[in-house]
C-alpha cells in the first residue's frame, strides 16, 4: 500500500509539473534527482527504506540534515544545494494544497534559507580573442566548417549551449530580407533574435552541403542524432588548444560554451545597447540576471579611471586625524 508521501510525489510529477508549466527534461530530470538523493539519504541516515517513507518524515530538520550531507559529504557547490532545496520547496507547496494538515511542516521547510553562493567574476572573451578562435577553425574540412558555425552561433546570438544543440534548419527563417532564429530556452519559453548575414549565410550553406531536412538538427553528433553538450565542449576545447599555438595567452582560460554567452553579453553594454534589451536579448526572466554584465563593465571602467588619475597627477589630499579629544572620547565608550 502506498504511504501519504508516495502519492504526493507522483501527484507532484505527474500532475503539478504537467499542469501547463512547460518545464523542461533537465527541470524534471533536477527534480527527479532530488527527491532520489533525498530518499537515499533518509535511508542511510534514518533506516526508513523508501516504500515506508511518510508525509512526517519530510521535517524541516530532515531536509537541513539532507542539505548539510550535500554540501559536506557529497562537497556540492551551494548553487547546486539551493536547486536541492527549491526541488523540495516547489514539492512542499504542493503538499501543503493537498495535505493541509501538514500545512505549519511545509511552511517550516519553504522558510529554509538559500545558502550563500559565491558570485565569480564574469570570465568572457575579448572580440579579438573570439577572432583567434574562429581563424583557427579548419575550413577545408567538414569538421572545421561545423565548429566554425558553431562558435558563429554562440558568440553573435548568445544562446546557451542547451539551445544551441537543439536548433533545427526550419528554426532559422529569412522575415523581410532580414535572417532569425527562433530559439527555445529555459522554460520552454520562445525568442526571436535577428542575425549577423555573414553567420546566417554559413548556416545555410552548411545545411545545403549536408542535405539537412527542415525539421533535421543543424549540428549532427557523433553516434546519436544531434550535437551533445558534451560534444560541443570537446569541439570548443580543440579549436581553443589549435588557437594556444598561436595565441599563448588563451592557454591560461577555462572556455567553456557558457563564455561565449558572457561574452555577447560582455560587448552590449559596451556598443551602447541597454540592460532591459540585453535581458531580452539573453533570455533572461530577471532584468537583475542580466546586472552582473553591468557591474563587470563598471569595474573594468573603474580600473581604466584609476590608471588615468594615477597618471595626471592629482594632487593626494591629507589624511584627516581626528583630534586626541575625539579619540579619548571614543575609547572611553
Amino acid at each position: 500500500m502506498k504511504t501519504d508521501f508516495s502519492l504526493l510525489l507522483e501527484g507532484f510529477f505527474l500532475q503539478w509539473m504537467d499542469a501547463g508549466r512547460h518545464l523542461s527534461s533537465r527541470t524534471i530530470a533536477s527534480y527527479r534527482d532530488t527527491f532520489v538523493l533525498f530518499l537515499r539519504w533518509l535511508f542511510d541516515a534514518r533506516a526508513i527504506p523508501a516504500p515506508d517513507v511518510t508525509m512526517r518524515d519530510l521535517t524541516a530538520e530532515n531536509v537541513e540534515a539532507f542539505l548539510q550531507f550535500l554540501a559536506l559529504e557529497r562537497e556540492c557547490a551551494a548553487t547546486t544545494v539551493n536547486c536541492r532545496l527549491a526541488a523540495i520547496k516547489a514539492f512542499c507547496g504542493y503538499a501543503a494544497y493537498r495535505s493541509p494538515d501538514r500545512l505549519a511542516e511545509m511552511k517550516r521547510i519553504q522558510d529554509i534559507p538559500r545558502r550563500t553562493e559565491k558570485r565569480c567574476e564574469v570570465a568572457y572573451l575579448t572580440a579579438e580573442e573570439i577572432g583567434w578562435l574562429l581563424a583557427a577553425c579548419d575550413l577545408g574540412t567538414s569538421h572545421g566548417e561545423e565548429t566554425h558555425v558553431m562558435l558563429a552561433l554562440l558568440f553573435s546570438t548568445g544562446m546557451r549551449v542547451s539551445e544551441l544543440v537543439n536548433l533545427r534548419v526550419c528554426d532559422f527563417e529569412s522575415r523581410g530580407g532580414r535572417h532569425v532564429v527562433r530559439i527555445l530556452g529555459k522554460g520552454r519559453k520562445e525568442r526571436t533574435l535577428p542575425m549577423w548575414p555573414e553567420v546566417a549565410a554559413e548556416v545555410l550553406a552548411l545545411a545545403d552541403a549536408r542535405s539537412i531536412p527542415a525539421g533535421g538538427h543543424l549540428l549532427a553528433g557523433r553516434n546519436v542524432g544531434h550535437l551533445t553538450r558534451s560534444g560541443a565542449r570537446s569541439k570548443i576545447d580543440a579549436v581553443v588548444r589549435r588557437a594556444s599555438e598561436t595565441h599563448p595567452q588563451l592557454a591560461g582560460k577555462r572556455i567553456t560554451p557558457h563564455v561565449f554567452r558572457h561574452s555577447t553579453a560582455m560587448a552590449m553594454p559596451g556598443s551602447g545597447v541597454d540592460l532591459s534589451t540585453i535581458a531580452i536579448w539573453l533570455g533572461h526572466e530577471n532584468v537583475q540576471t542580466t546586472h552582473r554584465y553591468m557591474v563587470a563593465n563598471m569595474a573594468r571602467k573603474e580600473a581604466a579611471l584609476a590608471k588615468v588619475h594615477g597618471c595626471v597627477g592629482m594632487p593626494t589630499p591629507e589624511r584627516y586625524v581626528p583630534s586626541h579629544d575625539v579619540l579619548d572620547f571614543l575609547m572611553s565608550l
